[in-house]
């Protein structure tokens, strides 16, 4: 089977040759320049047994090169944070079974048991033939659940699929361009990267995300009109007061992979009418991204309400089920069930991980992805999230969803965000809340709001207060620092 990908890569470098299709801090690089280098560094890698190529990639061009030249090379590339400790990445080396590495971060890191690949190559480039599409494309590492590294596997079909079906809701137009914001090694960026290849997007990459001013005059700059990134990173435009300026020529911000504060999303609203939001969701082993919504003025209004808004719609391309305890496909509108994704977008499975006959199921005999999320369909067909499985919590025969205490905590004005989750104490287990604000907040009027909304099995014993929570390298909340942060007390505990 061709490979749809590559080959509209090497389509688009022939036509638009000339034109500039990615920027760092440092320069910008033609389409000519950049199929070129890719296929000179390509011949390197072909000489190398290993089926997976890790790359510690950092926020530059040579990254690109370094992955279109493992795809080129007929190999499937590992994106891996340089921020990732020593050990961590050896690990990981270890898991894809890999004796080699490129390091394309301004780290100067060597490894004694394994060979660094120079990325300068002056060999020819040679003709070879592309890989299948079903063939490995790259290797990601998720925790999942138990905090141990799992790589799952995706294919070309998997990505092409994501990135064709995404067509339908934004509408790219000749003048846009894409700022990167997450890390290389995050799934956001692969959604990046490659739209921008797959349909002649320049991209831009951020220098410094998490500085709101500097990304700010890069918006300006380089003319990014499109934003794909985690909330935190969207958020952070409203803590440091930028909101109020002038965004142009931005249009559109999507935001995913964790939870965007309905506070923060209002205040993109007040002061920035003309950006879209768009809410999507989808996990990594079932190719980045399955659902995308675009706020509607009632989602506003309902956002005030402090209501539940749509995540999306399930599509031809990204066939989504619910089902029960029992593995029935649940059809009742308003019932909730595990999402489960089926079709193209399903992953290869988990590298050399048992765990896939649990994750990966049949549905109609057709293969599906247990994605541990709770939802629902409304009569219209929208999908709302409802809960994540494994942020159930059970007490004493109770079982509480944390993101509905989440809600009503969230429903402050004070407050920015906020976590549930359990302490054990001895044979005790304690439901305790972690709340980010920069303003303490009455824990009398915080427990009455609770019992107020909630049965009084869900209120929190105990209540600790972050002026600004900890965030992870993917800029995603950082759920297990701030447990441990709270059990060695090193905040105000109530």
């Amino acid at each position: 089977m061709k490979n749809l990908l590559l080959e509209k890569i090497i389509k688009n470098s022939k036509i638009y040759a000339n034109d500039k299709i990615i920027t760092d801090k440092e320069r910008s690089i033609t389409w000519k320049e950049l199929l070129k280098d890719s296929k000179i560094f390509s011949q390197k890698l072909v000489k190398i047994k290993d089926e997976y190529i890790p790359i510690i990639v950092g926020r530059n061009i040579n990254s690109v090169i370094s992955i279109l030249g493992v795809n080129f090379a007929n190999k499937a590339f590992c994106p891996i944070s340089d921020k990732f400790p020593r050990a961590k990445i050896e690990r990981l080396f270890q898991k894809l079974d890999s004796k080699n590495y490129i390091n394309c971060s301004q780290k100067k890191i060597k490894f004694k048991n394994y060979k660094e690949i120079n990325t300068f190559s002056k060999e020819k480039i040679r003709s070879r033939k592309l890989p299948s599409n079903e063939k490995t494309f790259y290797v990601l590492f998720t925790s999942g659940s138990t905090g141990e590294p799992k790589g799952v596997k995706l294919s070309y079909n998997n990505i092409s699929n994501t990135i064709i079906w995404s067509k339908n809701y934004l509408d790219w137009r000749k003048d846009d361009c894409i700022g990167l914001a997450t890390e290389l090694s995050f799934d956001i960026s692969m959604f990046d990267l490659f739209s921008a290849l797959f349909y002649n997007i320049p991209l831009y990459i951020f220098s410094n995300p998490s500085n709101p001013l500097v990304t700010l005059g890069e918006i300006k700059k380089n003319l990014v009109t499109s934003i794909f990134s985690v909330p935190s990173f969207f958020s952070n435009f409203s803590d440091y007061g930028v909101l109020k300026k002038n965004f142009y020529p931005l249009r559109q911000i999507i935001s995913g992979g964790d939870y965007f504060p309905p506070k923060k999303i209002l205040k993109w609203r007040k002061f920035q009418k003309k950006i879209k939001i768009f809410n999507v969701w989808g996990p990594t082993e079932t190719s980045i991204v399955n659902t995308m919504h675009v706020l509607t003025t009632k989602d506003y209004k309902n956002l005030k309400k402090n209501k539940n808004i749509p995540i999306g719609k399930s599509h031809k391309f990204m066939p989504i089920k619910l089902i029960d305890v029992d593995h029935k496909v649940i059809k009742e509108p308003f019932k909730i069930g595990e999402i489960c994704m089926l079709g193209d977008c399903v992953s290869q499975g988990y590298l050399g991980d048992t765990e896939n006959r649990k994750s990966y199921i049949l549905i109609n005999n057709k293969k599906a992805f247990r994605t541990r999320d709770n939802g629902y369909f409304d009569r219209f067909k929208n999908l709302y999230f409802s809960s994540r499985i494994d942020q159930m919590i059970k007490i004493s025969g109770y079982r509480i969803d944390t993101l509905e205490i989440q809600r009503v905590v969230n429903s402050f004005t004070i407050i920015n965000n906020s976590i549930v989750f359990l302490e054990h104490n001895k044979r005790m287990k304690n439901l305790c809340l972690a709340i980010e604000s920069k303003k303490l907040l009455s824990i009398d009027k915080i427990k009455k709001k609770l019992r107020d909304n909630l049965p009084l099995y869900s209120v929190p014993k105990k209540i600790y207060f972050f002026k600004k929570f900890p965030l992870n390298k993917n800029g995603k909340v950082d759920r297990k620092k701030i447990c441990n942060e709270c059990k060695n007390k090193l905040f105000n505990e109530k």
